[in-house]
Order: C-alpha cells, then structure tokens, then sequence
C-alpha cells in the first residue's frame, strides 16, 4: 500500500496533471469517497492518497478534501469504526494536504487566506481531538498510534501558522512605509495578522503536556521531544505560549535526558501544575500513571506529585493559595469533565485514595468544600458500576471523609452505608471494614449507647452471605446513625413484592454478576 501511494505520487504529476480539470475532479472524487468505504483497506489507502495529490488537483477542491480528512481523524465521528489506522492515514493525510496547499499558495490572495483560515479554524481543532484518542481493541492501546501522529501534524501545523505570522507582520510595516506607526498600532498590526494565538498556544502545549505524563513510555519521550522542539526551534520561533519561562525551566534544550524514564520525567513534568491553564489537562494525564496497574510507573509518578506538593520553594500564581488546594480543584474538574468515563475516573479515584493515605488533604482547613464536592460526585459515579477496583477506591475515600469530624463526614458516612446491602457480596464485606474503621476514629456518627452494638452488628454478620440478611442488619445500622431506613426499606419492599420463582431468579442473578465480577478482577 505505502509502495502504491509513493508510486502515485510520481505518477499523478506525470501524467495526469496536464490533463485537464475533469480527470482531476474524478481522482479526488474516488479518493475521498474511499474515506467512506465499508472496506478498512481502502479507506486507509484513501487517506494516504490524498496526501500526496499535488497541488494542481487540490487547488480545485482542497476545502472538501481537508473537511473530510478532518472528519475521517477523529473517533467521535465513526462510531462504529473500530480502525486505528485509517485514523492514522486520516490525520498524516491531512497534514500533507496542508502543507502542500501553504508551500505553493500566493498567502496575499483570497484562496491563500482562506487557507490559512481553514488551517486555523478546522484543522487544528480536528488535530486536538484527534489528541484525546483512546480507542482500545485486543491489540491495546490503539488509540496512542493516532495521538502520536496527531502531535506530529499540530507541530508542523504550528509551523506553518507561525511561518504566515511571520510573513505577514513583515509585510504590514512595509505597506505601512508612508506614515510611521506608532508602538500601538504595531501591536495592532501583529495582533491583526496573527492567526496562531494565546488560545492555540495553551491548548497545544496542554493537550501535547498531557501525553508527556501518561504511561506509555514511547508516547511520553515523544511528547517532551515535540514540546522541546515548539520552544527551541531555530528556524520558526513560536510565539504567545504562556508560561513560557517556566516551561523552558521544567523542559531544557537537552538532548541528554531519558525522557521515557519515569524516575528522570515525573519530578520534572509534575511541575507543569503550577501553570493554571495547564494544570487541569495535565491532571487527567497524570492520574493514568499515578492510578494505574503499572507498579513502578504508579510509585515513581505517585512520588512526584507528592514531592511536588511538599516542596515549599515552588510558587504558585494564585497568590495564598496552597498548591494542595488548587490540587483539590482541579481534581474535582477532572471528576465533572470525565464523569462515567471509568478510563479516567477510576485511576482518579485510586490517586485520591493514595493521596489521602499519605495524609494530604487530611486534618487540615480549608478542605471542607473539596469533601462535600466529592462526596456530591462519588455518588453518580458508583452507583450502579461493576468495576470492582473504583467500587473499592470509591468506599475507601467514603471511609477517609467519614472519618472526619464535621458534616461531610456524617453525609460521606449515610453513603458508606448504603454500600452494606450492595449485590456484590465483596464489596458489602469491603463496605462493613470502611465502617467499623470510621467507626473507631469518628465516634459522634452514632450515639455512645449505641456504639457498642453498631459495632458487633458490624463485626458478627456474614456480609458475604445472604443480601438479605445484609440489607436487615443494614437498616439496624441507619437507625443507629439517625439516617432513617428509606434506602434499605425500599429495597426490601420491592424484593417483597416479588413472586418466589422471581425471588430464586434474582438470586441466581447475583450468582452471575458475582461471577462476572470475579472474572472481570483477572482471580
């Protein structure tokens, strides 16, 4: 296939260039109907062939062309397309297409503008989605194939951004020359001309930031090799990156240091947290590392951030603030923003969990919103999952709050123990332990005289046994804690109502899910 697309690329302008605009249209037309094809073949071989049209064919139809290729990059957009890499072809089409049309446009004519317009207003956010590709089949990660090539083309599209900019700010004071303009009017002028800003900037460096702390070695080195080239480079310097200083910092012009190494990145790129337009997409790729299975990536990742927020010569830009409060905060947006979404929030809630056991967050003020906060989201996010490990981060942070003594303590405490009548019988005997040790540590959640008996309730059911019994002994439990026993009630009103074939089909229900747990854990 790569042979056939590099042998068009010589034979197109050979032979078909000089003739004539209806064979032109008929060869773009069958490759961009390709994009379309039931068959994967043929639409990765699409891609790759518009990339290589010269830029006769693509002056006559490039609009339609680069939309569709924008289209054919990005998951959200195909369903029910599992393949990684017609994406791949799709985005490393697009990004020949781009800079084909800009090395041979004339920028000062409409179509030149245009272009550049589209580049700007289309292409580049394509790209960005692209970036947040994480499809996974029984190869893995495939989705990291079309991150990687999406980084490559919003470097080179960066490039030809900033190399119009350039132009384009030189040319403005020549056709200036009759009137000297004043310092005001030349900030006008670049700011005019300029079509790779502020925003694109902190959405580029963010997004390629966030590959550089996520677990894949290979896309971490690759990512910190981009980021380094888009500050250094000699020949097209890139301009409007915020925190540029501090990134040059965290990101030295070094060709020495093995980016791909944990021990040698996380303590430097953990630092990019400082920057508040970068701290919250770095989060989201942070907690893959310092919440996944990998264990010496989770220690190394885990040992950072918390030497980050331990280190007291790091300034932070929000003045009084302490970097475990914006911490909080930002986890809290990477909760809302990927709600439901378990490749997120499971490594999120794990990374929550180790954090609290390392005691941040704990005993101290000014946490009382981040609890309630989390409480208020923890509780969507596990009802009804059968994720064994996030059911267990889930109630090991209900535990963590309810230890604590003020009023998101008591509300974590009435979560907690809805979990004693849950259908998995692990979790309702993970549930029990999180209460009895709340229970020890936090003794205004129930009554002194009744202490000891919610206490050898905990201690003496079979939570592993009969639901039930476990959702009995459950309502005991909230009438102690002065919670009422509407959850559990309602529950055993609708088991009530049941027949008794549908009472043995429920049973034999839980069996099942039970199984499927035990599977889905690898025991």
């Amino acid at each position: 296939q790569c042979a056939a697309v590099d042998a068009l690329k010589h034979f197109i302008p050979t032979y078909l260039v000089s003739a004539g605009e209806k064979i032109a249209n008929d060869v773009i037309s069958k490759y961009v109907t390709l994009l379309d094809d039931p068959n994967v073949a043929a639409r990765r071989g699409g891609a790759l062939a518009l990339g290589i049209l010269p830029y006769e064919f693509l002056l006559l139809k490039w609009m339609p062309v680069m939309s569709k290729l924008c289209s054919s990059c990005t998951i959200e957009d195909k369903a029910d397309d599992p393949d990684a890499e017609a994406r791949v072809n799709s985005v490393r089409g697009l990004i020949l297409v781009c800079e084909t049309l800009t090395s041979n446009v004339d920028q000062s004519s409409d179509i030149g503008e245009s272009v550049y317009a589209y580049i700007k207003v289309e292409v580049m956010p394509a790209l960005f989605r692209a970036l947040d590709d994480y499809a996974v089949d029984n190869r893995g990660d495939v989705g990291s194939w079309v991150r990687e090539a999406a980084m490559d083309a919003l470097e080179r599209c960066t490039f030809i951004l900033c190399k119009r900019d350039a132009v384009a700010v030189r040319a403005a004071p020549a056709a200036e020359d009759e009137s000297e303009p004043s310092d005001m009017d030349a900030n006008a002028i670049s700011t005019t001309c300029q079509l790779f800003d502020s925003a694109i900037a902190q959405g580029l460096v963010a997004g390629i930031a966030k590959q550089a702390v996520e677990k894949i070695d290979k896309i971490r080195e690759i990512a910190v090799r981009t980021l380094q080239r888009i500050l250094y480079n000699q020949e097209q310097f890139v301009p409007s990156i915020p925190y540029r200083k501090l990134l040059e910092e965290i990101i030295p012009n070094n060709s020495d240091l093995e980016w791909a190494v944990p021990t040698v990145s996380y303590p430097r790129l953990v630092k990019i947290l400082q920057a508040s337009c970068y701290s919250k997409p770095v989060l989201s790729g942070l907690v893959i590392s310092t919440g996944g299975l990998q264990e010496s990536l989770r220690k190394a990742s885990t040992s950072a951030l918390v030497g980050y927020l331990q280190d007291s010569s790091i300034n932070i830009d929000d003045k009084g603030k302490s970097r475990e409060y914006l911490l909080s905060h930002d986890i809290l947006w990477v909760l809302q923003r990927y709600q439901k979404c378990d490749r997120v929030i499971t490594p999120t809630l794990k990374t929550i969990e180790t954090l609290l056991s390392k005691q941040v967050f704990l005993n101290k003020e000014g946490h009382g919103d981040f609890y309630s906060e989390l409480v208020n989201l923890l509780g969507p996010e596990l009802k009804g999952s059968k994720d064994f490990t996030k059911l267990c981060a889930g109630l090991s942070i209900l535990g963590y709050i309810s230890s604590q003594l003020d009023g998101t303590g008591t509300k974590a405490f009435s979560q907690l123990l809805v979990f004693l009548g849950h259908r998995y019988p692990k979790i309702r005997k993970a549930a029990a332990d999180q209460v009895y040790l709340v229970l020890l540590q936090n003794d205004s959640l129930i009554s002194a005289e009744d202490m000891d008996k919610a206490q050898e309730v905990l201690a003496e059911t079979c939570w592993e046994g009969d639901v039930e019994e476990a959702r009995h002994k459950r309502s005991e439990l909230n009438a102690m804690a002065g919670f009422g026993v509407a959850t559990s009630q309602k529950s055993e009103n609708r088991q009530g109502a049941r027949a008794p074939d549908v009472r043995n089909a429920a049973s034999t229900d839980e069996n099942t899910s039970y199984s499927s747990l035990v599977e889905f854990s690898g025991y």
